[in-house]
């Protein structure tokens, strides 16, 4: 094997296969390209991109390469200070050339200047050897996507509850950002979880921009028209726009409710959730998943052991790994279950997720309940949008597990009704969707809830409200829970107040009376038909490509080998410029500079660089001493 002098030297000898290797192992070295060899094993040394190569490398292979610095780049060296033998760290030494981070120099395998310098300033003595074994084997991935399916369409439906509750009673933003604590947990009362969910399912629709802040001097958050179209997609657009948002999201659900540095409560979509981190370590959780073989099954314990070793680097004894709050997560949305990734989290790991993953996964929807002569309903499943929307118009929630028991109510049945359904509407709505005869209380319920419906009625003048039944407008007014609405008696059978139309009706019916809307001339009419929406937010900077397609990085090689062989390629970048003379004054080797003279004129020197520093490079040229700025060279390439 030829001796070769330098990194550049090892880079150009190099075979193109063995180019497209380490550029798909490297993918920072395509992001900005170069136009030459040089240039290229240039960037591979520069300490930015040596950080993230060595911080992407295993326990293993960071040892490896930890005991090569140290032995001089000798492999039976190396394997006797890892007490293996050679044949066990062959395979590693040869995946740290083709990352350039070692050269071959006769039989040795050198790491460049800034891999030593690096591994100088981290301990290692706590890093495993060999992969740890971790998991129980057993179950399959038919169950865990079963399960997978069905969490994902449990937060596909509390996201749409959340929109709705949001949309009727839009909390206030703070002076200060966010959701107030107070409004968070109504929140979590109204989707009946715990706060710690909830924020995760504000949080996650807040990211997919389907909630914003509205424009208006006191501002609310709403949901945006962006809502209005997710909507409308199937569940499994829905379930894949959640995903793709909560991979991409800078913000950590998990801090709200926590306390800051400062002492004060992080609140719900507030600034002080946010944490770039927490993005990062969503992608090595799912990738170190990816990686276990599919039968196998870990627990949250076993995700922190294996991110350890993985990243040893970038998570050192005591830094915490985050690994539960990400497995919660990714359970909740339905990309981990049962202790292994699901087909949605393995599509979304590799960066192949679409809607024809997700749609197998989700349960079979059901279009029927069976109404009970207790006025309840039961939901043998999960029931399609339209008819699971209705039986929440209509009825509350009693109880849920592999069937849900719906009560249907005189609120409830109100409620229906200020919707703006008619009795006869409902009976045949709940008729065909029922397997069982609706019963007769049930059909007396809705007659008495719509003969009851109504008899009060909210106008715009400010507002007012007007009932031909007294005695119902007495009571109203010697009610000690409608003093908010300030109401005045104008005649015997009139109201009025100085709210709005819509927040008085809202709030007559919050108290318990059963209200219905009509315009100037007396007709009914529905307040609000048109649902306040927040104008859309920009979206959020894309998340750059960490992986390099082997066709791309083929045609960047391509690129690269017909420029190579040139007499002084230009660098077109100073950092790499700099580590090109660095490595020549280390190594002591010539190298070819071209420059722009004090005249503005190019020339062409050979030189032995000696020293770089303060934006200067000094060697000799011939028998005399130069010293050139660096941001005059224009190119630089080994003699």
């Amino acid at each position: 094997m030829p001796t070769h002098r330098s990194l550049a030297d090892d880079v150009r000898s190099r075979t193109p296969q063995e180019l497209r290797d380490l550029v798909v192992a490297r993918p920072d070295l395509l992001h900005p390209g170069t136009s030459d060899l040089t240039g290229l094993a240039a960037r591979a040394a520069t300490r930015s991109s040596v950080q993230r190569a060595v911080d992407a490398l295993p326990a293993d292979a960071l040892r490896v390469l930890d005991a090569l610095v140290a032995s001089s780049g000798e492999l039976a060296g190396a394997a006797a200070r890892l007490a293996v033998e050679v044949d066990a760290i062959t395979d590693f030494a040869d995946d740290l050339w083709t990352r350039a981070l070692v050269w071959r120099n006769g039989d040795r395998l050198t790491a460049t200047r800034e891999v030593a310098q690096l591994l100088a300033e981290v301990d290692l003595d706590q890093a495993p050897f060999h992969h740890p074994v971790v998991g129980t084997p057993g179950g399959g991935q038919e169950a865990a996507d079963a399960h997978a399916g069905h969490a994902a369409l449990d937060l596909v439906w509390q996201v749409e509850a959340l929109a709705e509750h949001w949309e009727a009673a839009p909390p206030r933003v703070m002076s200060k950002g966010g959701v107030s604590v107070r409004d968070h947990k109504s929140l979590a009362g109204h989707l009946d979880t715990t706060i710690e969910h909830s924020a995760f399912i504000a949080e996650l629709a807040h990211a997919a921009g389907l909630l914003a802040p509205d424009a208006e001097i006191d501002p609310t958050w709403l949901p945006t028209p962006a809502y209005d179209d997710w909507l409308q997609e199937p569940p499994a657009s829905r379930w894949v726009a959640l995903a793709r948002a909560w991979w991409t999201m800078l913000r950590a659900p998990s801090l709200v409710a926590s306390r800051d540095p400062g002492g004060s409560v992080v609140n719900l979509l507030g600034d002080a959730s946010v944490w770039p981190m927490m993005r990062q370590r969503r992608h090595d959780v799912l990738s170190v998943l990816l990686d276990l073989p599919a039968e196998v099954a870990v627990s949250v314990d076993d995700v922190d052991v294996l991110l350890r070793w993985h990243r040893p680097l970038r998570l050192p004894p005591g830094v915490p790994t985050r690994a539960d709050v990400v497995v919660q997560e990714a359970e909740w949305l339905g990309l981990v279950a049962d202790g292994r990734l699901s087909s949605v989290g393995r599509a979304l790991a590799a960066d192949r997720l679409d809607d024809s993953v997700a749609a197998p996964l989700l349960p079979a929807l059901i279009d029927h309940v069976l109404v009970q002569a207790d006025l309840t309903a039961i939901a043998p499943g999960p029931l399609t949008d339209d008819l699971r929307r209705l039986m929440h118009t209509v009825a509350d929630v009693e109880s849920r597990g592999g069937a849900t028991v719906f009560r249907i109510t005189d609120r409830s049945m109100n409620r229906a009704l200020d919707a703006g359904h008619s009795a006869a509407g409902l009976r045949e709505q709940l008729r065909s969707a029922s397997l069982t005869p609706l019963p007769q209380s049930l059909e007396y319920l809705i007659d008495d809830a719509a003969r009851r419906h109504g008899v009060t009625r909210v106008g715009a003048a400010s507002s007012y409200v007007r009932s031909d039944d007294e005695s119902l407008l007495n009571a109203l007014v010697a009610d000690s829970a409608a003093e908010p609405l300030q109401l005045l008696r104008i005649a015997p059978t009139v109201l009025v107040s100085r709210l709005p139309a819509a927040r008085l009706l809202n709030l007559l019916r919050e108290i318990g009376y059963s209200t219905l809307a009509e315009d100037a001339s007396g007709a009914v009419t529905v307040i609000g038909s048109e649902p306040a929406r927040a104008p859309s937010p920009r979206p959020s900077a894309s998340v750059t490509r960490t992986t390099v397609e082997a066709s791309a990085a083929e045609q960047f090689v391509e690129k690269l080998l017909q420029t190579s062989g040139t007499e002084a390629p230009a660098t077109g970048d100073p950092a790499v410029t700099v580590d090109v003379l660095l490595d020549a004054a280390a190594t002591g080797v010539p190298v070819r500079v071209g420059y722009v003279d004090t005249s503005g004129n190019i020339r062409r020197i050979t030189m032995r660089p000696r020293s770089v520093d303060a934006g200067r490079v000094t060697g000799t040229v011939g028998e005399n001493v130069r010293t050139i700025s660096v941001h005059r060279i224009t190119a630089v390439a080994p003699a």
